[in-house]
């Protein structure tokens, strides 16, 4: 995976020497190399090439089995990555819905941003938003999206006598797209589509989200996240108009991972709670 002896050492926690030693034995059990050696690092050969796969294959079975075993849970135990805004807007306050039909699974949460890697991690399935790309898991979409631009009834305060549609200048942005998402909607509400620019700019949907609730500016909101704001006229859309996004949400695991039962009962709980959203 590193390419390299010094990288693999400090991933593994062991010396560079240790590392080496053991390829060398490797190879000569083999009696053939796996390892081309080169400036910039380690090559591998034809053999090291059929054999890699075959042995993260392993690896990764073993390590499914240890990690069941480490935490005692047997089958009945789900850990869930999951993105922070997601988890705070749309399936806290709906898992109860979820524990109550199933008794018999305990389910941790692991919350982050980042994408973590399901054969290595102690987790056993992700809920991500995305296009459904990632390579090396199955990734089943389960709710799709709007986007539309909503503010908090403490915004206007701030700018009393302005209409929302004048005050889209204030625009805070929380995703990688949002310049992209902001010109389509401009267009689908037949406005220039030039650049807006940020008043605030967040890494984080969640923060973002506090920002706007806290009357800080207008927001391009996803529709899972901001529906209960909405009906509780915390948020406040800017117009009727909204525009799909191009990515949704996705219940991602391992292929191995598919058939387990917790894993099977929680795929089909989100399916049923998004198409009744």
């Amino acid at each position: 995976r590193h390419g390299n002896l010094s990288r693999a050492a400090e991933a593994l926690h062991v010396t560079h020497g240790a590392v080496s030693k053991q390829i060398t034995a490797l190879e000569a059990w083999l009696g053939t190399p796996v390892f081309e050696r080169t400036a910039r690092g380690l090559i591998p050969t034809e053999a090291g090439t059929v054999l890699a796969p075959v042995v993260a294959q392993a690896f990764d079975a073993l390590a499914d089995g240890v990690r069941r075993v480490r935490r005692g849970a047997g089958p009945s135990t789900l850990t869930i990555s999951v993105l922070p805004s997601f988890a705070a807007h749309w399936l806290i306050h709906r898992l109860p819905r979820f524990l109550d039909r199933h008794p018999g699974i305990d389910v941790r949460f692991f919350t982050t941003r980042r994408v973590v890697d399901l054969t290595r991690e102690d987790v056993d399935l992700a809920i991500r938003y995305g296009r459904g790309d990632w390579p090396g898991v199955h990734a089943e979409k389960f709710l799709e999206e709007s986007l539309t631009p909503v503010y908090a009834p403490a915004f206007l305060d701030r700018h009393p006598g302005r209409a929302p549609m004048d005050l889209l200048r204030h625009a805070i942005h929380s995703h990688h797209n949002d310049d992209i998402n902001w010109r389509r909607w401009r267009e689908a509400a037949g406005l220039p589509a030039d650049e807006i620019p940020a008043a605030s700019e967040y890494d984080d949907t969640a923060v973002a989200m506090q920002a706007v609730l806290g009357g800080q500016g207008i927001m391009l909101g996803r529709s899972a996240l901001i529906r209960d704001d909405l009906a509780a006229g915390r948020l406040v859309r800017v117009s009727e108009i909204d525009i799909p996004s191009t990515e949704a949400n996705y219940m991602v695991c391992l292929e191995r991972s598919r058939s387990r039962a917790a894993v099977r009962a929680f795929r089909d709980w989100l399916v049923e709670e998004a198409r009744d959203a």
